[in-house]
């Protein structure tokens, strides 16, 4: 052979650390031996739409494990008409109902009950519809790109506003391979591995208010910055962003939660305190819960991005140490040195080869293309 060779917001409460000789400031919640339980979800009352709620356990800020989910729990909506609505646990902690309806003036309320027992429940919220998103752009700055949306509700009455995204990107491997390995033959590969497909959620607090304006108007809202060197600007990018309107105290919760979780702790820094949302421990009072349980509807709006539209930036593309072998049929097909994958034939019968992290892309993401990429 020839040698050319990332809840996830489920810390919540737990980052935020002085800085300096002062020594770290670590609320109850962080050293706690208790576990408490963390509710994430949003009761969506649109015709058709899955509501979803995610159950875990808070864990200490220097666990890095995942957290454990919250598993068999009895997970119902109740609705000031009398109505209840049973959630169905789909995967492990994660339970859903698809299109809980409601009536003007209706309000809810969630009720959980662990399989141990212990019963939360939240308090009675009316809901509220987000108004469209007028539009998701972006700029270039700072050597990346900026996205931005806009949104306003000539009712007037939205005036709180919460943002979610999910990014999606396009990206190739090192190397395209015409062939692979079957049935100890070399055949023409059936199945492209060099085109592939990733996504990210957001994870920050993204809020806004236009309650001190004289419009309920939210111009230029910042969303999240790609560097110009990230792969997900490599080829073909996307972003879809999703759009709550709050109720006033669910904004507090936000603002209060976003102030607690990401802000890097300075002795000029407001130290951080309990964030309490509306959802109660009835088992034991004294016992937290943490989350916000509301409802109404989302709007969305998706953009894409590509890369011929951007600046040349040099992309980070993670391949930069791969470099092509070239191996015999025998060798390659005896296996003899594992992880090389056919790239393409050579005039003198062998084979261009790669490392299998080098030529499949979907070590690093899926060959599935999404089904709205054709946009």
């Amino acid at each position: 052979m020839k040698r050319k060779h990332t809840q996830q917001l489920i810390g919540w409460l737990f980052i935020l650390i002085m800085g300096g000789c002062v020594d770290p400031y670590r609320p109850p919640e962080i050293t706690a031996p208790a576990t408490y339980l963390v509710v994430d979800g949003f009761l969506d009352i649109a015709p058709g739409a899955v509501t979803t709620f995610k159950l875990s356990r808070s864990q200490n800020l220097t666990d890095a494990k995942a957290p454990t989910m919250e598993t068999k729990a009895t997970v119902t909506i109740e609705s000031s008409r009398n109505l209840k609505y049973s959630l169905k646990e789909v995967t492990s902690g994660v339970y859903s109902y698809t299109s809980v309806p409601s009536q003007t003036g209706e309000t809810f309320r969630l009720r959980i009950k662990t399989s141990r027992g212990v019963e939360y429940l939240s308090d009675m919220v009316a809901f509220k519809n987000s108004p469209v998103i007028d539009q998701v752009n972006w700029k270039v700055e700072n050597d990346g790109v900026r996205i931005y949306a806009d949104a306003h509700d000539p009712t007037g009455n939205t005036r709180y506003y919460r943002w979610e995204y999910e990014e999606t990107w396009e990206f190739t491997s090192a190397f395209y391979s015409s062939y692979e390995v079957k049935n100890k033959q070399i055949v023409q590969r059936q199945q492209d591995i060099f085109t592939c497909w990733n996504s990210a959620k957001s994870k920050n607090i993204l809020i806004n208010s236009s309650a001190k304006l004289n419009q309920d108007v939210i111009s230029q809202m910042p969303i999240t910055y790609v560097p110009g060197y990230s792969t997900k600007i490599g080829v073909r990018y996307s972003i879809l962003v999703k759009q709550y309107a709050l109720t006033q105290d669910a904004y507090l919760y936000w603002e209060q939660l976003s102030k607690t979780t990401e802000n890097i702790g300075s002795l000029f820094d407001p130290q951080p305190t309990q964030v309490t949302g509306n959802i109660q421990n009835l088992t034991n009072p004294a016992e937290p819960a943490l989350g916000y349980f509301s409802a109404g509807t989302v709007t969305s709006k998706r953009m894409f991005i590509r890369r011929m539209e951007l600046p040349y930036w040099v992309t980070k593309t993670g391949y930069d140490g791969c470099v092509k072998d070239t191996l015999t049929p025998k060798e390659l097909i005896d296996n003899k040195y594992p992880g090389q994958i056919p790239i393409t034939d050579l005039p003198d019968g062998t084979y261009e080869t790669g490392q299998e992290v080098c030529v499949d892309c979907r070590l690093q993401g899926t060959n599935v293309k999404p089904s709205f990429w054709n946009q």
